[in-house]
């Protein structure tokens, strides 16, 4: 198989089905260390939300996943709509966007074998879900937060950054 056909069926698994999950967290400073295009991987495995509202945290990584597991069906009256991907997940930062003293991060979660193929190809998918993303953002800014979404319990399973340590090391991609 040629190289471009490869791609082709890489970005085939990638895309289709994606489900906008979210995370919130106090990122400080370190949320400047993500730019756009770059790819991070998280050693741990990663909680998110299928369920979206306003914030009351500084930061939100929107994550683009078609292959989280919900989990939400096992939670004990939490009602977080948990979704977990695999630790050792890579992303790539589709976009970085501030409004309001908030700032969203959003992420594509990249298939395990095939993540490195996302470090050399760009697409007009990345722009569309990362336009997509801002839209869904700025109409959640003003809406009430998710109650669950603001307990102690749910913010400390989240306040760890993605694909770095707390001192804003990035985990190695090889490793």
């Amino acid at each position: 198989m040629n190289e471009e056909k490869a791609i082709e069926q890489i970005i085939n698994i990638t895309y289709p089905g994606v489900t906008m999950l979210y995370r919130d967290a106090n990122l400080g400073s370190i949320a400047k260390l993500y730019k756009e295009d770059m790819i991070i991987k998280e050693r741990a495995f990663t909680d998110a939300s299928r369920r979206g509202g306003g914030m009351i945290t500084t930061h939100r990584y929107a994550i683009l996943s078609n292959c989280s597991v919900d989990i939400s069906e096992f939670e004990h009256g939490t009602n977080w709509g948990l979704c977990i991907m695999q630790s050792g997940s890579y992303f790539k930062v589709l976009d970085v966007y501030s409004k309001q003293e908030k700032t969203q991060l959003t992420l594509l979660h990249l298939p395990e074998k095939h993540w490195e193929v996302f470090t050399n190809v760009k697409t007009n998918l990345d722009e569309q879900l990362a336009s997509y993303t801002r839209k869904r953002f700025d109409e959640l800014l003003t809406s009430p937060p998710v109650a669950e979404l603001t307990t102690n319990d749910w913010l400390e399973r989240c306040s760890f950054p993605l694909g770095m340590d707390t001192k804003g090391n990035f985990y190695p991609l090889d490793e």
